[in-house]
């Protein structure tokens, strides 16, 4: 086993201390704004907080704050639905802990505003995961060419865990072909208690 000398020692730790600063840092950098925001029963993730998407394995994302018409997030996928959609969330939205417990047993909408660059490319999945039990599953949908969002009821069981973060995901390319889709907005709704009658996940 070598033995390291006093000059290693010595920098070595300085080397990790500098090595860990780095990371720190660059966890830091982020753009103004970019929490998303919470107001009353709406959650929404637009401009700089579509920066704190999340590719889940088998998908990507990458944040373009210079596109034409505001900030946007641009996500694919390299590997199909069929064949990593149980084992990954896709590229996703982190539910903030505040939302996540007043989601409990309502019925919510996710919302989410997105466009395809090739114009063959015709369907997505979404879904709203809930770490446990509460899942609404993947649900595939056409995208959208007149502007309109996807969208997604589902009711969270009351019962639901709390503390292991909700997920809003995206499922770019069910066939993992890296076709990329450009998404603009994700927004969830807890809906009001006379909507909760319609139970069981719809979509549109």
């Amino acid at each position: 086993m070598p033995q390291l000398s006093l000059s290693d020692r010595f920098f070595l730790p300085i080397f990790v201390l500098i090595g860990a600063g780095l990371i720190y840092t660059a966890m830091q950098i982020r753009p103004v704004g970019s929490d998303p925001v919470l107001t009353g029963n709406q959650l929404v993730f637009e401009g700089a907080a579509l920066s704190e998407l999340i590719p889940g394995p088998g998908t990507g994302v990458t944040f373009d704050p210079s596109a034409p018409g505001g900030a946007v997030a641009r996500a694919t996928a390299t590997a199909s639905i069929d064949s990593a959609g149980n084992l990954s969330a896709g590229v996703g939205a982190v539910v903030p802990a505040e939302f996540e417990s007043a989601v409990l047993g309502r019925e919510i909408e996710v919302s989410i505003s997105l466009r395809a660059d090739d114009a063959e490319h015709t369907e997505v999945a979404i879904g709203y995961f809930v770490v446990g039990r509460g899942d609404s599953g993947w649900h595939r949908q056409e995208i959208p060419t007149d502007g309109s969002p996807l969208i997604l009821r589902h009711r969270i069981p009351l019962e639901a865990p709390t503390g292991n973060n909700d997920w809003i995901g995206i499922w770019p390319d069910l066939t993992g072909s890296g076709r990329t889709v450009v998404i603009d907005r994700i927004a969830v709704s807890i809906l009001p208690e006379a909507d909760n009658d319609n139970a069981g996940p719809t979509t549109r």
